[in-house]
């Protein structure tokens, strides 16, 4: 990368080059036509193109000035009439103007004089808005006093207390829907509207206590039983599917969710035991046992089925083709002959797969609902299809022959293009095949992304 950056630099500062002597003598045209303000931006452009270019900076300096000089002539002409808005504006384009230039090494005179004219009318136009402001807020009009105390510290960030005002007049409304909505106990939404104003403030008010309480309020704190199943055999996987979904409810990308370790639930006695544990915690429900979570998550294992295949090795026939010299017998000349010979090559087949049921339930213990019930399917597959021959395969053809000593009305030759290209990739498909353990992996994965995804869009305010 940095061999082909240092080659094609030579063509950059080439093209830049070009580029600026062509705005330069735009610029000529244009400055001998007294359109000085036009060549001076372009005269701009050529400069920035070569910083080397003393002809461009000449007729910036000269041009610049004279455009910098219009703006402070515009300047004069507001703060003479009296409109303090307009002739800040017109200064502080003036100003900016100089900065620009100044940035490329034109230094263009700024009169001192003016300055003190503009500090002058500048404290007149933010006196009039602060107290335009400081009423608007007064009368909890936020936006009419957002807009005037931001305009004030565009213009002078330190202008008497314009930057806290200016938090207030933004920030005061959010805070005091936020409050309302904690009123109303819609936590998620009060929290949205508390991390706005702290993500931007660092606080405001008690902005982050009520942050906290909001977080606390609508977190949904998770217990996980182990994982029912309808057959004993499938009791160690329903251990290592309950520890994926954990694992996967963990990386759930909100602080509304939590997974917790209830002594309720794990005190119950022969829960750990159970068919179904969700049976057992109901039955802890109708004799009023308190549960520090606010939901439970059961699953139940309802099909598991894990097939490993076996390698299939299936000897099969087919014609290996050859092109021979032969002499024909009537005109004595050599010819090229195509010739077919019996061979055998194997080929080979093989499947695993995974297949996975599972249905779940959050329950909503502090409300007696069910705040999510799904199911999730899923099948996990991996084949393998391939053929070898102990020779070139390219050479062979696909067909069938019943003896190999001596020919047959079954034998059979399919020596086509199309035919012959399809049988050839069998000896050139891949020969791995995805073990069980991966496969299984792999849907237990997509297993617990599914019920993570169910889980966090149940959202709710509290």
């Amino acid at each position: 990368m940095k061999q082909i950056l240092l080659l094609l630099l030579p063509c950059m500062i080439f093209l830049l080059s070009c580029a600026g002597k062509r705005n330069y003598n735009k610029a000529q045209k244009l400055d001998e036509a007294g359109l000085y303000s036009d060549a001076a931006e372009l005269y701009c452009k050529s400069l920035k193109a070569n910083k080397n270019n003393i002809d461009a900076r000449l007729g910036l300096q000269r041009t610049g000035q004279m455009v910098l000089e219009d703006k402070v002539e515009v300047f004069r002409a507001q703060y003479n009439k009296g409109t303090a808005k307009d002739a800040v504006y017109a200064y502080r384009e003036a100003e900016s103007y100089y900065k620009r230039l100044s940035g490329i090494g034109v230094k263009l005179i700024l009169p001192e004089e003016q300055k003190e004219y503009y500090l002058e009318v500048k404290d007149q136009y933010l006196d009039m808005l602060y107290r335009q402001a400081s009423k608007a807020l007064a009368l909890d009009e936020f936006g009419g006093a957002e807009a005037r105390f931001k305009e004030i510290i565009t213009i002078d960030k330190n202008f008497k207390d314009a930057q806290t005002q200016w938090i207030t007049a933004k920030y005061e409304p959010i805070y005091r829907r936020g409050s309302q909505l904690m009123g109303a106990e819609a936590f998620r939404s009060a929290y949205d509207d508390f991390n706005s104003i702290n993500r931007a403030t660092k606080g405001y008010k008690n902005s982050i206590e009520l942050q906290a309480g909001c977080l606390d309020s609508a977190t949904v704190s998770i217990v996980v039983l182990p994982f029912a199943y309808q057959y004993r055999a499938y009791r160690a996987f329903a251990s290592s599917a309950k520890d994926r979904v954990v694992n996967s409810l963990s990386r759930i990308q909100s602080p509304f969710y939590k997974l917790i370790s209830d002594e309720a639930v794990s005190s119950i006695p022969t829960l750990s035991e159970a068919k179904d544990p969700a049976k057992v915690v109901k039955y802890a429900k109708r004799e009023d046992v308190y549960f520090e979570a606010k939901t439970i998550l059961s699953a139940r294992i309802n099909q598991y089925v894990r097939r490993q295949g076996q390698l299939n090795k299936k000897e099969k026939r087919g014609y290996l083709k050859r092109t021979v010299e032969v002499v024909n017998a009537e005109t004595k000349v050599k010819e090229q002959k195509v010739k077919y010979v019996k061979v055998r090559y194997w080929e080979y087949k093989m499947k695993n797969s995974v297949i996975l049921s599972l249905s779940y339930e959050l329950d909503r213990i502090d409300k007696d609902e069910i705040a999510v019930s799904d199911n999730f399917f899923g099948e996990e597959k991996s084949e393998v299809h391939y053929a070898q021959f102990e020779g070139d395969y390219k050479q062979l053809v696909p067909g069938y022959w019943k003896y190999q000593d001596k020919d047959s009305a079954e034998d059979q030759i399919y020596d086509s293009s199309g035919s012959n290209k399809q049988f050839h990739s069998l000896f050139k498909n891949s020969k791995a095949i995805v073990s069980i353990v991966k496969l299984e992996n792999i849907i237990l994965e997509k297993c617990g992304q599914h019920v993570a995804e169910s889980i966090s869009n149940y959202k709710p305010e509290n």
